[in-house]
């Protein structure tokens, strides 16, 4: 199957190695402290056998952003561990010159031990406000693991004045490009938008519980990166490579002392076999019992279908596509509950028009509109009463932001995502 070509990348002009000033600014070269806790290059074949969540540090004490690298949140998906002991590894053989300071962490340790995806639940299912009310106590897996986790990373955000960055590291069952994921707000697509990937938005829609919406919610700057085919042979690299532009747009390296950061644009933009554009997530494909589900063989990310086009099969029925568009992580793995999603291109145009309505904070004004008021204590949620409010409201709320929503009572509930500077 061919992949769809897709529009160029609608970043900033600052594109490629040079890669914007990031969010803190420039900074000077300092005294050097070394990386901690960075482990040596392990083999693509094994698996991480780690006894703790931190893989390591980097620090050379001059102020920045906090930058928070995550892997293995999935246990069959090694590579993102891989590439962030490469990354410490490189930056304390390079020392370079970092602004502000870099934590990189692991999921999921026992199912990186095993190789399964999870144990009792998917791990990056389990931060919704819902789940996070069960503590470690309910005798799941995952919930102790988080606990776990949350700690350690809660403690390094405690008191941070500077903007908070977190990557978390994925790969993908299916073949193809790689892609960067993000809650639709400015400061992401900042960082997302600097990588020459396709970007999916509208993930909050469709998934509950991923540790992007987590952080996001709470005013982080917080993208996904899927590097690719599990333990394929360029994921790895990949991930290592979107990690390095990471650091320069997010503000902690500037790029003309950073040779790493031409070097990874170049491979991120060859793995992405020249895609770049936006992709909104309009399908969620809910797989109920795993064994009963089968994926039409062959599909790769980004590849088009057609309405009525089979796609797979789940308890002895067809399950055919209901709308053009492309498809995004088919399940060709023995764990999961997402079938597939199925998205469409986003024209530039239109974001440059939400841009451009976020910057004149036009999202203020929309409670002035029939049916349509704020929620009271919370000013990034609005209800919409449909029967007054009828025309493309979901289409304008995503132009202003308003990306999830829920029905509550008759109406429909819009949210959007907290900004750090609005924190």
């Amino acid at each position: 199957m061919k992949h769809s070509s897709l529009p160029p990348n609608p970043a900033s002009n600052a594109r490629g190695p040079a890669l914007a000033a990031g969010v803190a600014g420039n900074c000077a070269p300092a005294g050097s402290v070394p990386a901690q806790g960075a482990a040596g290059t392990q083999t693509r074949a094994s698996r991480p056998d780690l006894q703790e969540h931190l893989l390591g540090t980097y620090d050379r004490g001059q102020p920045g952003p906090l930058f928070i690298f995550v892997g293995g949140m999935h246990g069959n998906e090694p590579d993102g561990i891989w590439a962030l002991q490469d990354l410490l590894a490189d930056l304390a053989r390079s020392q370079a010159p970092l602004c502000g300071r870099l934590v990189c962490f692991a999921g999921n340790l026992e199912a990186l031990r095993r190789g399964d995806r999870y144990i009792d639940r998917d791990f990056n299912r389990v931060w919704s406000e819902a789940d996070l009310a069960r503590g470690a106590e309910s005798g799941i897996h995952e919930f102790e693991v988080r606990a776990g986790l949350l700690a350690q990373i809660e403690s390094e955000i405690r008191g941070v004045k500077q903007p908070v960055v977190f990557l978390d590291l994925h790969s993908t069952s299916a073949g193809g490009s790689p892609f960067s994921i993000i809650g639709d707000t400015r400061q992401n697509r900042r960082i997302a938008f600097a990588l020459p990937v396709p970007v999916i938005l509208g993930l909050e829609e469709n998934v509950d519980g991923a540790l992007l919406g987590y952080f996001g919610e709470r005013g982080h700057i917080a993208v996904g990166f899927e590097g690719g085919q599990h333990q394929g042979a360029d994921t790895r690299d990949n991930h290592l490579a979107a990690a390095w532009v990471t650091l320069v747009t997010g503000g902690g390296l500037v790029g003309k002392h950073t040779p790493q950061g031409k070097v990874s644009f170049d491979q991120l933009r060859k793995a992405g076999h020249g895609l770049a554009g936006v992709v909104e997530m309009r399908y969620r494909h809910h797989v109920h019992v795993r064994e009963e589900f089968e994926m039409v063989q062959g599909f790769t990310n980004f590849d088009p279908v057609h309405a009525g086009q089979l796609l797979a099969h789940e308890s002895g029925q067809e399950i055919r596509s209901d709308q053009d568009g492309l498809i995004l992580l088919p399940l060709y793995q023995g764990q999961g509950q997402d079938g597939y999603f199925l998205g469409r291109e986003v024209r530039r145009f239109w974001l440059r028009i939400s841009t451009g309505l976020r910057v004149l904070q036009v999202g203020k004004l929309a409670p002035l509109l029939p049916g349509i008021q704020r929620v009271q204590g919370e000013d990034d949620t609005l209800d919409v009463n449909p029967k007054i409010a009828r025309w493309w409201v979901v289409e304008i709320f995503h132009l202003l932001g308003y990306r999830k929503h829920e029905p509550v009572e008759g109406r429909l509930r819009f949210s959007r995502r907290k900004s750090w500077a609005s924190r």
